[in-house]
């Protein structure tokens, strides 16, 4: 299908092409770290490291299983139906994405659907474009978005889907499971030959109590540790895929600041409705896949920290969200736009 894409001497082309060279980088240095905690983890076991099969094996194949039938558990998660054309807002919908897909050089449409959930937010899966899914819950139409504003925010999602972002995020998580595997693997032998803890601790050979103690929360500390930062650093991709879908959905629309309002206007909703009780483990859950964070996004940002202590809490605080937050997504808009957005009213 023929798209439209803005042309190269559009005065905004450099700026948003720009953005997603930045964007793919980081992806890039993300897979590069998780990569090199992996060799990092086999060169410590002396590269001798023997794979088994049964619960290992399956540990590495569930995140390619769940990236495989990703739209189906998003679907099924959210409830969403397949938009109905018979039902005005369903119809909208499908008009606004049709418009979009035009524009989006996509081979294949994704299907649409729509969730009944009233908190406004948007969503695209599937492991393949031929597989994909866009979805928008019925809240989407209930918070002040204007037409331009919602294809904008679906230009984000066919952004997703053009760059493949559920497949990366997706194996990403392969590498993890793979380095995790092997520490898991290696630490358990290395404390299991718990002749070097004796020594260290200089206990008699018949005391087994204590080094079995010891070893169990070593254990736990170098678990807990190589959990957090494979997390850390998944999140550090997710993130860059968000601003690389803001960035692609600007190239196809040409209209950073239709997103930038949008984005604006969805927080604004979320920040006076924040899901509770069932919704918000529902959330938790699928939060990396909508276009905003329900729980942790604010239009407002915090007041900043006065003590050493305080910034390394929010830091860290700060590596575990998986979108940027939006006042800094709207702010790179603005950039990709070459000037401030109007105001949102």
């Amino acid at each position: 299908m023929a798209h439209r894409i803005i042309p190269h001497d559009d005065p905004k082309f450099p700026a948003i092409r720009r953005r997603l060279i930045i964007t793919w980088l980081k992806t890039i240095l993300g897979y590069l770290a998780m990569g090199g905690l992996c060799f990092a983890a086999f060169a410590g076991f002396g590269f001798s490291y023997k794979f088994q099969l049964g619960f290992g094996t399956l540990w590495m194949i569930l995140p390619i299983v769940l990236w495989w039938f990703c739209d189906k558990i998003a679907i099924a998660m959210q409830r969403a139906v397949p938009a109905d054309p018979s039902i005005p807002t369903h119809k909208k919908l499908i008009d606004i994405v049709d418009r979009v897909y035009a524009k989006s050089g996509l081979k294949f449409k994704p299907r649409v659907y729509v969730s009944p959930n009233p908190l406004p937010n948007a969503f695209a899966t599937g492991p393949i474009h031929r597989k994909a899914v866009v979805a928008a819950t019925e809240g989407l139409f209930n918070c002040g978005m204007t037409d331009r504003e919602i294809e904008a925010v679906f230009a984000h999602e066919l952004g997703h889907v053009k760059n493949y972002d559920v497949a990366i995020n997706s194996f990403l998580t392969v590498l993890s499971s793979l380095f995790f595997y092997i520490v898991d693997q290696g630490v358990r032998a290395w404390v299991a030959s718990i002749e070097w803890l004796r020594r260290l601790l200089g206990m008699k050979q018949e005391t087994k109590i204590l080094p079995a103690i010891l070893g169990n929360v070593l254990m736990y500390v170098i678990f807990w540790a190589t959990g957090q930062l494979t997390k850390i650093i998944q999140f550090f991709v997710v993130r860059s895929r968000e601003s690389g879908a803001d960035a692609t959905g600007a190239m196809m629309t040409g209209d950073p600041c239709a997103l930038a309002s949008g984005l604006l206007k969805l927080v604004a909703y979320v920040e006076k409705n924040r899901p509770k009780g069932h919704q918000l483990e529902l959330f938790r859950v699928m939060r990396p896949l909508m276009i905003v964070d329900p729980i942790n996004d604010s239009l407002v940002a915090p007041p900043p920290a006065t003590s050493l202590w305080g910034r390394l809490v929010r830091w860290w605080k700060s590596l575990q969200l998986t979108h940027p937050p939006v006042p800094d997504r709207v702010k790179e808009l603005e950039r990709m736009n070459g000037g401030a957005c109007p105001p949102v009213v």
